[in-house]
């Protein structure tokens, strides 16, 4: 697992090495200049004019000392300073110096003329700001990121020390106007806002350079993702196991006109291990999940007859259930309600994990009494839309800020909440995971249902020890990874604009044999 640090986490990352490990931090920025000057160098030609842009703080430092190193090494450099330099750090003073003492030229915004920046330069390096920026730009310091977005327009390419400026480190927000980069060097540990989108889209390619930063003792990152190309950890699996030991999923999904959605979910939980499902659905769905899902042992109700008064049959229902998936396709009419609240209540007194997705949630936020339900054990997966009935909030505001509004939801229910977007957020007692894998082409009809069935696949195995142990998040987590890896699978196979929910279901296969 990689570490993603807030921008105030990564400030005391820096004052414990300097202030109590008593690291210089001139020796620190030498060596993040020195990252930020090699990548320079392979961005740009040898004959290239590089423009240096460089705040009054200690960001703007680096790219002083970047440019310095640039020169040196045969390269042409210049700086532009952004901001009084009445302001500058101590450490901005003595990298300006030394650059004076090389002639290497330095202009300031009221001396660098506007039409200066259309010149062709091959390369930009933004160094105005780095993480501990909060508030938006204004003044200079904008008209400065516009200049630079200006020369990227006009050909150049741009590469951002730490973190492209006007993006906030703690949550990847705007900050009025950002400098929009090709490659992003960061330091020491990445930062959350360049990982959540929309900053993750004007980081460009992201490194990751190593200073020589000594982590603070027992610090909690703000979150965790899985390094790339990482393998997943997958629940053990005896090779004397039989179909009670992988687990059976009970999926109560699909409606009149919605058997797609039961056999995407039922399809992707056997892909990722279970040993039996059991498609809980409406009488005419039937020989479609019966054709589409042989596997599948299917068990029809009559909606016009469930009156959810008769628990001895909820009793029945999930007396071999290893873990309940309810929502998918479900639908939202009263029988439906009736229906997941007998469920829930039963999986509850059984202490089973439960998933729910789509229409449970939608039957949630219409029947706040089915919270009392919600444990530790649930893992509720909403996308945007469902999260905004859900909590009341509008979806403008959610992504404002994903993981509040996730980490605030677990924290309420207690629920693993996989709060669904371009960047997926999972939050529960082993705190804040953000999935990186996965692409646009996923954002189709089908998927939600195909992410419920590798959950419900991959809680079917756990024992009641594991639960308690907390392997309920951890798989939560694991399987928001697997599937956004299926989805990049898809996607190298059919394309992003061409691939389906059922190219994602086929290709979990794929990822778990390469985990093999």
């Amino acid at each position: 697992m990689q570490e993603l640090l807030s921008g105030s986490q990564m400030k005391a990352v820096d004052r414990y090495n300097i202030e109590t490990l008593g690291i210089p931090s001139l020796v620190l920025m030498e060596r993040a200049a020195l990252a930020v000057a090699r990548e320079a160098e392979k961005l740009s030609k040898p004959e290239d004019r590089v423009l240096f842009v460089c705040g009054m703080g200690n960001n703007g430092a680096d790219g002083l000392a970047a440019a310095r190193m640039l020169v040196l090494h045969g390269r042409k450099a210049e700086v532009l300073l952004v901001g009084d330099p009445a302001r500058a750090t101590e450490e901005h003073t003595v990298q300006r110096r030394i650059l004076e003492k090389l002639d290497i030229p330095v202009n300031t915004m009221d001396s660098f003329p506007e039409y200066s920046i259309e010149s062709p330069y091959g390369l930009v390096v933004d160094a105005i700001f780095g993480i501990g920026l909060s508030r938006p730009l204004a003044g200079e310091a904008e008209k400065a990121v516009s200049l630079v977005n200006r020369a990227a327009s006009g050909g150049s390419r741009v590469l951002a020390v730490d973190i492209p400026s006007g993006i906030s480190a703690s949550n990847g927000q705007v900050l009025g106007i950002a400098v929009k980069a090709d490659v992003t060097v960061t330091f020491g540990y990445e930062k959350v806002g360049m990982v959540l989108y929309p900053g993750t889209s004007y980081a460009g390619r992201r490194i990751v350079a190593d200073i020589g930063f000594a982590p603070i003792p027992h610090m909690e990152p703000l979150a965790r993702t899985f390094f790339p190309g990482e393998k997943g950890r997958l629940p053990r699996r005896p090779a004397d196991g039989n179909k009670g030991t992988f687990g059976r999923v009970f999926l109560a999904a699909g409606s009149a006109g919605m058997s797609g959605a039961a056999c995407l979910s039922a399809k992707s939980a056997y892909r990722s291990g279970a040993g039996l499902v059991e498609v809980y659905t409406v009488e005419e769905n039937r020989p479609i999940v019966q054709t589409l899902v042989p596997e599948a042992v299917v068990t029809v109700y009559t909606p016009a007859v469930e009156n959810g008064s008769e628990q001895e049959k909820y009793e029945g229902l999930l007396k071999r259930a290893a873990v309940l998936v309810a929502g998918p396709g479900l639908s939202t009419e009263p029988y439906a309600g009736k229906l997941l609240a007998g469920l829930l209540q039963e999986a509850k007194k059984r202490e089973i994990p439960c998933v729910l997705d789509a229409d449970a949630l939608n039957l949630l936020s219409g029947n706040r009494e089915l919270f009392r339900y919600l444990h530790k054990n649930t893992v509720v997966t909403p996308h945007m839309g469902e999260m905004a009935r859900l909590t009341g909030k509008t979806v403008a505001e959610l992504k404002e800020d994903p993981i509040k509004a996730a980490a605030d939801f677990h924290r309420e229910t207690g629920a693993v909440c996989v709060l669904k977007d371009a960047r997926t957020v999972v939050a529960s007692e082993k705190g804040i995971y953000i999935n990186c894998t996965g692409n646009d082409g996923m954002a189709t009809g089908g998927s939600g249902d195909v992410l419920s069935g590798i959950l419900g696949g991959l809680l079917a195995g756990l024992s009641a020890e594991e639960r308690q142990n907390g392997a309920v998040a951890d798989l939560a987590e694991l399987g928001v990874y697997l599937h956004g890896l299926a989805g990049d699978k898809a996607a190298e196979r059919y394309g992003r604009r061409s691939m389906t929910a059922a190219d994602l279901a086929a290709s979990v296969s794929e990822v778990l044999l390469a985990w093999e």
